[in-house]
Parts: C-alpha cells; structure tokens; sequence
C-alpha cells in the first residue's frame, strides 16, 4: 500500500474541489433571445383619449424563429413597455422584442359596476366574480383582432390609436 504526500493529497483535494465548484453541466448562460430583443415603447388611446390600466399582447406572425409573445400594461398616460415571454426569465429582466410582425390585442377587464379588477388575480378568476372585457373583441380578441404592429431592429415606438 503506497502512502500518499501532502503535495499529491493536496492535489487530489483540490481536483475534487474544482469538480464541485464547476458543477455538473449546468449552465448560467442567458437564452439566446435575449440578446435579439429591442426595447420597444408606445401608448394606447380610444377616441383621442389614454387607455390605463389596458395589457397589450403582441403574438408574432409567421416571422423569424425564436420569436416570443411580447406584453405591456399602460400607465396612467396610455404608456406601456414590451416584455418577452421568456421561461425562467421575469419581466424585468426580458424588455423588449425580437424585430418581427406581430398582431396585437389589447384588454381591460372592469368589474360589473365598472371599476376596475382589484388585486392580484387571473383574468379567469375575475371573470368568475363577474368581470367583463370593457373594449370591443375587435381589440379584445386574439382571434378577431386587425390590429398589426412591426418591431424593427433598433428601438421601436408604436402607438396604438383605438376608436368605438
């Protein structure tokens, strides 16, 4: 039986201690669509007047491969801010858009009285306590909608100008 040296232990030691460090494959690497997304910004307005509190979804038409449903919700002044979609990735962290086409549908669901959907529930819960889409599923609708948005490959602004 051969006794080892300190200078060969001390190898082996932090052999083993590089193998636990660097893991087993996994990876820290971002997603490559992250570095495709371009910020994109605008506002939203029915009849000349800002639309708050309205999410914006843009689903992307028949475009490059890798692009993601992007979504906002406007400010108080009709404002929004695209975010991705992105799988592990919350939405501060995936602002912008991959530049495609994309339709786009806009919603605003309020309470039976009017007032907007408090807390933080899903749609479909608030639709279980009575709420409804206050715009019209030309707008509203993922399926219906005729609104088209492009998102060029530097910073795009698109402003969405609704009317009854």
């Amino acid at each position: 039986m051969t006794l080892l040296r300190a200078p060969q232990l001390l190898l082996i030691l932090l052999s083993g201690c590089l193998i636990l460090i660097s893991g087993c494959g996994s990876s820290t690497a971002k997603p490559e669509i992250l570095s495709k997304l371009v910020p994109v910004t605008g506002s939203v307005s029915l009849d000349g007047e800002p639309l708050a509190g309205v999410m914006i979804t843009y689903l992307p038409e028949a475009g490059p491969a890798g692009a993601e449903m992007a979504f906002g919700l406007t400010d108080e002044t009709g404002k929004y801010t695209l975010h991705s979609q992105i799988t592990g990735y919350p939405p501060d962290k995936s602002q912008g858009a991959v530049p495609a086409n994309y339709r786009v549908y806009i919603t605003k669901l309020v309470m039976p009285d009017g007032s907007p959907v408090q807390g933080e529930i899903t749609d479909a819960e608030a639709e279980e306590k009575g709420a409804r889409q206050l715009l019209p599923s030309k707008y509203s609708s993922p399926t219906a909608t005729k609104l088209k948005a492009t998102v060029n490959p530097t910073p795009t602004n698109n402003d969405l100008k609704l009317s009854k």
